[in-house]
């Protein structure tokens, strides 16, 4: 089987095969604030007593990633999408610049406000590694690639165990987070005041709730 999701790739979009992908939906509630971590907390602990996140399955993976029907009622986008094995390493190391031998699987969903897809869209992106010290590798090297296309950092409190988050400028917010062993990587283009920090929230969230 194999499907095409859009992926986010030095600020332009292309698509991306994955192939052996697995793709279904998953739940989610209303997501919980967390300590704020900015761009500064790189490398800071979560919010003493949450609950974190270790290996993320591939069903897990698939669960933690927003539906449409959890984004709300206004959004439309592709079906969501997770591989493992070979594809998600070469994928994984793409995106990050890091080797990724311990990612387990690599998940991938977009949306985009009804009738307003050009300007109000947002990506998540996760990666399930083996351990905390390569999800911490790989959160560290794609926050560098990042800051170096959007090199204005700024603030996104999240509740994430690592947070850097940068923005264009153009209402464009790019938000790199660890959570235990999941790295998830949430760009948003939103023209919401708080938009970004609330895709940011509902990531984590669903994140927990799926380990």
């Amino acid at each position: 089987m194999e499907i095409r999701v859009k992926y986010f790739v030095r600020g332009t979009v292309c698509a991306v095969a994955l192939v052996a992908a697995l793709t279904g939906c998953g739940g989610g509630g209303d997501a919980d604030a967390g300590a704020a971590v900015g761009a500064a907390g790189i490398g800071s602990g979560g919010e003493k007593g949450k609950k974190t996140s270790g290996t993320l399955s591939v069903p897990q993976v698939r669960s933690a990633l927003p539906t449409n029907e959890t984004l709300g009622g206004v959004w439309v986008g592709d079906d969501l999408g997770v591989i493992d094995g070979e594809p998600a390493r070469q994928h994984c190391a793409e995106e990050t610049g890091t080797p990724c031998d311990g990612v387990v699987a690599v998940g991938h969903k977009e949306a985009a406000v009804r009738g307003n897809a050009d300007s109000d869209k947002v990506e998540f992106t996760l990666f399930s590694f083996d351990s905390q010290q390569a999800a911490s590798a790989a959160v560290k090297g794609l926050a560098a690639k990042i800051r170096n296309r959007e090199p204005t950092p700024t603030q996104v409190a999240a509740g994430a165990d690592e947070t850097e988050a940068f923005t264009n400028g153009n209402h464009g917010t790019s938000v790199v987070m660890r959570v235990g062993n999941v790295v998830a990587y949430v760009r948003a283009s939103l023209y919401a005041d708080d938009g970004a920090r609330q895709m940011a929230l509902l990531q984590v969230d669903l994140i927990k709730k799926a380990a």
